[in-house]
């Protein structure tokens, strides 16, 4: 698990500096070794002084909490370089574990790791109409991660955490889900409240496309970029923005929501939180398998009913193999994507932009935005495919619960 060792501690109260009270000095240096310990294990107390910075007395002690705390194993006498072996420390990633939750429009999956961010178990099923209610998804997940901590042979008293990413706009201070119309019966639902009733597990709610960026931003094509976007093109469209290294959400939530946008040669239309937006209907796979059946009806294509079965993925590939039509959906879909971006470009002026979900992911559609983004003379950031794929929305969980728990477990 890599931890950026010059991430600043975020206090509670101040202007950004360090309260001066000697407990609170202690948590601080308690978290920074804990960050180097996740980092560098195994490694001796004399490591740890020299990467910290503090001073040998400081370590020692801050050790002896951790220790007390069940977070710090000591393995025993490491290898003498001439004087006396070094005792030798690993973070214990077992201490406990952190779940994390991808609700898409189609189905759940979900996740199971431990302290060092590595993926114990995982878990995946299909919706059926039953069980996309707000009430039916909170049973589904507390059921299923039953049955991932069964599988890893350990309680769900050992879950310390859960962050469970919504497809739709989410407060996410208050844990409410305030719109995801690719479900039924999803406006104002609390969902962190009712999680937190169902399980037992303190739950952070974000929006699902906002995670795959952390994601990215964590062990992703994003990694030490610091002004990004992630652009998620599935079942539903959406972005999640990074500037000066942290996650945007706007003030009310909707920074993101592009699936919202205007496309050009289409008329305006009002928004509504209880429908999908324009750009979704048209690029979101869909709205893609809509227009290639649409362009086989206006050609009369003599294999026209077996090839509007193909799912936008299929269609591009289609293209890829020089197909004539599969090629005017490509260039149809990716000029759309190229307009959003080179918008999205001139307000916020990104250093990269990575396509992700499951119809984003596709190279051909990132070459062809990329060719299209190259006419500009500016307005044209770097064009990157997810690294993570669609388990993006899944590892940023399970950073965010890795964050959450580091900080209940040194309270």
């Amino acid at each position: 698990m890599r931890f950026q060792t010059t991430t600043p501690v975020q206090y509670p109260s101040g202007a950004g500096t360090p309260p001066s009270r000697p407990s609170h000095l202690r948590q601080a240096n308690a978290r920074g070794l804990l960050r180097l310990l996740r980092q560098h294990s195994p490694c001796s107390k004399a490591d740890l002084v020299r990467l910290s910075g503090l001073s040998a007395p400081t370590v020692s002690s801050a050790v002896a909490h951790l220790e007390s705390l069940n977070l710090v194993e000591n393995l025993g006498d490491g290898e003498s370089s001439g004087g006396r072996p070094p005792e030798m420390l690993r973070f214990n990633a077992n201490r406990g574990f952190v779940a994390g939750v991808d609700i898409g429009g189609t189905r759940l999956r979900m996740v199971l790791a431990d302290l060092n961010g590595r993926i114990v178990t995982q878990w995946a099923t299909q919706f059926t109409d039953r069980q996309r209610t707000p009430k039916a998804v909170c049973t589904l997940i507390h059921e299923s991660l039953k049955t991932m901590c069964q599988d890893a042979s350990t309680s769900i008293k050992k879950v310390l955490d859960l962050t469970v990413g919504a497809p739709g706009v989410t407060n996410v201070n208050s844990g409410t889900v305030l719109s995801a119309p690719n479900l039924r019966d999803w406006n104002n639902v609390p969902l962190r409240s009712m999680l937190e009733r169902e399980t037992g597990i303190p739950t952070t709610i974000e929006n699902d496309t906002n995670l795959a960026a952390v994601g990215e931003h964590w062990r992703g094509s994003a990694a030490g970029v610091e002004d990004f976007l992630f652009i998620a093109l599935g079942t539903g469209v959406g972005a999640g923005i990074f500037l000066r290294g942290r996650l945007h959400h706007g003030a009310n939530w909707s920074a993101g929501e592009i699936g919202y946008a205007a496309v050009n040669g289409q008329p305006r239309e009002p928004l509504q939180v209880s429908s999908t937006g324009q750009m979704e209907r048209l690029i979101g796979g869909l709205g893609i398998e809509a227009e290639w059946r649409r362009i086989l009806t206006r050609e009369r294509h003599a294999n026209s009913s077996e090839l509007a079965k193909l799912r936008a993925t299929e269609i591009f590939d289609l293209a890829v193999d020089g197909d004539r039509l599969a090629s005017q959906v490509m260039q149809y879909s990716a000029q759309i994507l190229a307009d959003c971006i080179t918008d999205m470009s001139l307000t916020l002026d990104p250093e990269v932009v990575i396509l992700g979900g499951g119809v984003g992911l596709h190279p051909e559609l990132c070459r062809v935005t990329e060719k299209l983004l190259a006419r500009n003379e500016f307005a044209k950031p770097q064009i990157r495919s997810s690294s993570l794929g669609t388990q993006a929305q899944l590892h940023g969980a399970i950073y965010l619960s890795l964050t959450a728990s580091e900080a209940r477990l040194l309270d």
